[in-house]
C-alpha cells in the first residue's frame, strides 16, 4: 500500500505543477505563517502607537485561524485533483489496476490527512509568536489533519467540475470564520458554530495557549468531525461511484 501511495503522490505532484492555483494552495499557507512571524508583531506595534487596542491577547486566535488554513488549502487541493481525474476518466483506469477503486479513494483521503498533519508542524514552527509544546500540539495536529479529507469529500461530492469547484471553494472558505464568529460575538446564536468541525481545532489551540483544559474540546471535536465524515463519506461514495 505504501508503494501505491508513493506512486499516486508522484502523479499528484505532476498534476499540481501544471496549475499555479494548486501550487499556491500548497505553499500559500507557509507564506501566511511567515507573515505572522515577521509581520504580526510589527502590526501590533503600529496599532499600539495609534490606539489603546491590545492585539497580543488575540494572537492565539490569529495563529489558530492560520492553522485552519492548512487543512482548508490541502483539502481543496486534493478536491481539485479528484475533479480533474473524474473529468479525464482516470477513476475508470484505477478501477482495473492493482490499486482498485477502493484503494484509490482510500489514498485520496489519506494523502491530504498525512500532508496536513506534517504541514501543521511546519506552520507552528514558523509562526514564532505563540509558545507551544509538542505533547499538546500532536492532538491539535491530528484534529487539523482530519479536517482535510472532509474538505476533499465536500469538494468531490458537491462539485461536478473545476468551475463549480472554484465557486464551492469560496463558500467552503467561509468555514474558517466559525471560531472567529464565536470568539467575537457574545450572542448565544453564535454558538451554532460549534457544530462545524473546523471550529474545534482553532478553539482547542486557544485553550492550550491559555493553559486551559483542552481534553473535552478534543473529544467533542473528534465526535463532531467523525459525524461529518460519515455523512460526507456517504455523499462522496455515491458521487464517485
Amino acid at each position: 500500500m505504501i508503494k501505491k501511495i508513493v506512486v499516486l503522490s508522484i502523479g499528484d505532484w505532476k498534476n499540481i505543477r501544471r496549475d499555479p492555483f494548486l501550487i499556491f494552495s500548497m505553499f500559500g499557507i507557509l507564506l501566511l505563517a511567515s507573515f505572522v512571524r515577521f509581520g504580526l508583531s510589527k502590526l501590533d506595534e503600529l496599532i499600539a502607537t495609534h490606539t489603546t487596542y491590545e492585539l497580543t491577547e488575540h494572537f492565539p486566535l490569529i495563529v489558530g485561524l492560520v492553522l485552519l488554513m492548512t487543512p482548508l488549502m490541502i483539502g481543496m487541493l486534493y478536491g481539485f485533483v479528484i475533479l480533474d481525474e473524474r473529468d479525464e476518466g482516470v477513476l475508470l483506469y484505477y478501477a482495473v489496476t492493482p490499486l482498485t477503486k477502493v484503494g484509490y479513494l482510500f489514498c485520496r483521503l489519506l494523502l491530504p490527512m498525512i500532508t496536513t498533519f506534517f504541514l501543521s508542524f511546519i506552520v507552528i514552527l514558523i509562526q514564532g509568536v505563540i509558545e507551544w509544546k509538542i505533547i499538546t500540539f500532536i492532538p491539535t495536529a491530528l484534529l487539523l489533519a482530519l479536517q482535510a479529507p472532509l474538505i476533499t469529500m465536500l469538494m468531490a461530492s458537491l462539485a461536478s467540475n473545476k468551475v463549480e469547484g472554484l465557486a464551492l471553494a469560496k463558500v467552503i472558505n467561509l468555514s474558517i470564520l466559525s471560531p472567529l464568529i464565536d470568539y467575537a460575538i457574545t450572542n448565544p446564536l453564535a454558538k451554532v458554530m460549534i457544530f462545524l468541525p473546523m471550529y474545534w481545532p482553532a478553539y482547542m489551540f486557544i485553550l492550550i495557549s491559555h493553559n486551559d483544559d483542552w481534553i473535552h474540546a478534543f473529544l467533542i471535536g473528534m465526535i463532531i468531525t467523525i459525524c461529518w465524515f460519515i455523512l460526507l463519506n456517504h455523499l462522496f461514495q455515491r458521487k464517485i461511484g
